[in-house]
C-alpha cells in the first residue's frame, strides 16, 4: 500500500485545521508538523503537567511516591472521569498518578494539586512556572485535569516539549506512562491510549477529550532504537486520533531528514487563543455527533472488536497507515469499516496494575491534605474481593498494601499482599484486559459514566 493511498483513506475523517507533530525524541527534530504552535484546549492532556510538578517534588525530596494524599470534599466531587475516592480517604502518590495517567481520573488530580500546591489555584501557578521554565510559549494551565476554562491552553509543541521533558528527567518514571491496564478491587480499566497494546513499540503518553479540543492524544513509540513523539489534536473521535497518530508514527520512522526544524525553531502561529471545536465535535446538542469509538473518553468500556455495530470483519481492508508496518500489524491497530469509521483492533499483552486506596507498605510517611495539612480519614466500610488480582494467592486483596491499615477503619489486608508496580505487573501472568464486572474498591460503584474529559 502507498503512503498516498494510506493518506487519502484518512483524509476524509481528518480535518484540515487541527494541529499535529513528529519530533525525535534524540535531537528535537521535527520530522513532520502542522500548525504545531496553534494555541489548543489540552483537555485531559493537562494531567501530564500535572504528573509533571508532582515527579519534580519527589525528585526535590518533598515528598515520596509512598505519601498518602487525603481526598478532600472538592476533590471527590469533581466530574467524571473520576476513580470516586471519597473525602478524607487515603491514596498513594504513586497510585493516584497511576489511575491519573490510564484512567484520566480529574478527582485525583485535584488531590495531588491540593496536596502540593494548597489549592487548585496555587497548584496551577506551579503549572505555569514549570511551563515557562521549559519554554512551554503557549500554554497557560488554570487547573489541574482539564475541564474547558477559557484561556486554559497550549499546542502541540508545548506538549511535545513537556513529554520530552519528562523522558529526559524521569527515565526511571517512564513505566507510568505506558500502563495498559489498571485493577481496582476486580475492575479493570484500560489506558485511553489505544495505542497501548496495539502499535508495537507505543510506550505512552496521554489522551485528552473536551468538546472545545476533540479528541487529542500525545502519544511515544520506540522503533529501532529511534523514540518519536506525536502530538495529534482535535481529532473527531477517540478511534481517529489513535489512526492518525499510528500513521504519522509510521511516517515519522520511515523519515530521517525531517523538515529542517526543531522544537525550538518553530515559529510562533502569531494566535492568542484557541478556537472552541464544541460546535463541529459535539453538534448543538450536549455530545451529538461524537463518535464514540474505541477507548472513548466517555466510557469505561473497550469495544475491541466493533464501533457502532461496525465490525472489524466486516471493515475494508484498507488500514491506515504508511508503508512500514507489514499487514498483520496494520490490522492489529485497526481498519476502516465501510462507512470511513476507524475500528480499532484487540490489544495484546496487557496485565492489568493494581491500584489500591490507603498506605504503602511501611510508610511512616505524614498523610497530606490540602496545603500538606493532616486530616482524619473517614470511616468506609470495604469488602475487598478474594484472589481479585493475576498471579496473586486467594486471600490476597488488590486493595490496600502488605500488612498495613488503610485509611478506611476496620479493612486490614494480609500480609501475603504486595504493592505491585509496572515493571513487576509486567512479569505476571497475561490476562485478558476485557474484565468489567464487580464493584470498585472502596465498596461503591466505579464512578466512570458520563465521562467528560480524558
Amino acid at each position: 500500500m502507498s503512503a498516498f493511498v494510506a493518506l487519502a483513506g484518512f483524509a476524509s475523517a481528518a480535518k484540515a485545521q487541527a494541529p499535529f507533530l513528529v519530533v525525535d525524541m534524540a535531537n528535537g527534530n521535527v520530522l513532520l508538523s502542522e500548525d504545531a504552535t496553534r494555541p489548543w484546549n489540552p483537555a485531559s492532556t493537562t494531567k501530564m503537567m500535572t504528573a509533571y510538578v508532582a515527579l519534580r517534588a519527589v525528585k526535590a525530596g518533598q515528598l515520596t511516591l509512598d505519601t498518602p494524599l487525603i481526598a478532600s470534599a472538592n476533590a471527590a466531587r469533581q466530574k467524571p472521569s473520576k476513580l470516586g475516592i471519597r473525602p478524607g480517604q487515603e491514596i498513594t502518590l504513586d497510585n493516584a498518578l497511576k489511575v491519573l495517567m490510564v484512567k484520566s481520573a480529574n478527582d485525583l488530580a485535584v488531590v495531588v494539586a491540593e496536596a502540593l500546591g494548597g489549592s487548585v489555584d496555587g497548584f496551577s501557578a506551579m503549572m505555569n512556572t514549570e511551563a515557562r521554565r521549559l519554554g512551554m510559549n503557549e500554554s497557560r494551565f488554570m487547573n489541574p485535569h482539564g475541564f474547558h476554562l477559557p484561556g486554559h491552553q497550549t499546542s502541540a509543541r508545548d506538549l511535545a516539549v513537556l513529554a520530552m521533558a519528562m523522558l529526559r528527567e524521569f527515565p526511571e518514571h517512564r513505566d507510568y506512562w505506558g500502563i495498559g491496564a489498571v485493577q481496582f478491587g476486580n475492575r479493570v480499566l484500560n489506558n485511553t491510549n489505544g495505542l497501548i497494546g496495539r502499535y508495537p513499540g507505543a510506550t505512552g503518553f496521554k489522551t485528552g477529550f473536551v468538546c472545545a479540543s476533540g479528541f487529542n492524544l500525545v502519544s511515544t513509540a520506540t522503533r529501532g532504537g529511534r523514540t518519536l513523539i506525536t502530538v495529534v489534536l482535535g481529532a473527531s473521535s477517540g478511534g481517529e486520533r489513535v489512526a492518525r497518530s499510528a500513521q504519522l508514527l509510521d511516517q515519522g520512522f520511515a523519515s530521517w531528514n525531517g523538515n529542517g526544524q526543531t522544537l525550538q525553531t518553530l515559529p510562533a502561529s502569531g494566535l492568542s487563543n484557541a478556537p472552541d471545536m464544541r460546535n463541529e465535535i459535539c453538534g448543538s446538542g450536549r455530545r451529538k455527533g461524537v463518535i464514540l469509538a474505541d477507548d472513548s473518553d466517555y466510557s469505561g468500556s473497550l469495544i475491541a472488536d466493533s464501533v457502532g455495530g461496525e465490525s472489524m470483519a466486516g471493515g475494508s481492508a484498507l488500514a491506515f497507515f504508511a508503508t512500514q508496518s507489514t499487514p498483520a500489524v496494520q490490522r492489529s491497530v485497526g481498519v476502516r469499516s465501510t462507512s470511513g469509521r476507524a475500528v480499532l483492533g484487540p490489544r495484546t499483552g496487557i496485565t492489568p496494575v493494581a491500584v489500591y486506596l490507603g498506605r504503602a507498605p511501611g510508610s511512616t510517611a505524614v498523610a497530606l491534605g490540602p496545603g500538606g495539612r493532616r486530616a482524619q480519614p473517614v470511616s468506609v466500610a470495604v469488602t475487598p474481593p478474594a484472589g481479585a488480582i493475576p498471579g496473586l494467592p486467594a486471600s490476597a486483596s488488590a486493595l490496600a498494601p502488605t500488612g498495613l491499615r488503610t485509611s478506611v477503619p476496620g479493612f486490614e489486608t494480609p500480609a501475603s499482599q504486595a504493592a505491585i508496580r509496572p515493571a513487576a505487573a509486567r512479569a505476571a501472568s497475561p490476562q485478558p484486559a476485557e474484565q468489567r464486572n464487580g464493584a470498585a474498591g472502596n465498596g461503591s460503584p466505579l464512578q466512570l459514566p458520563g465521562v467528560i474529559t480524558s
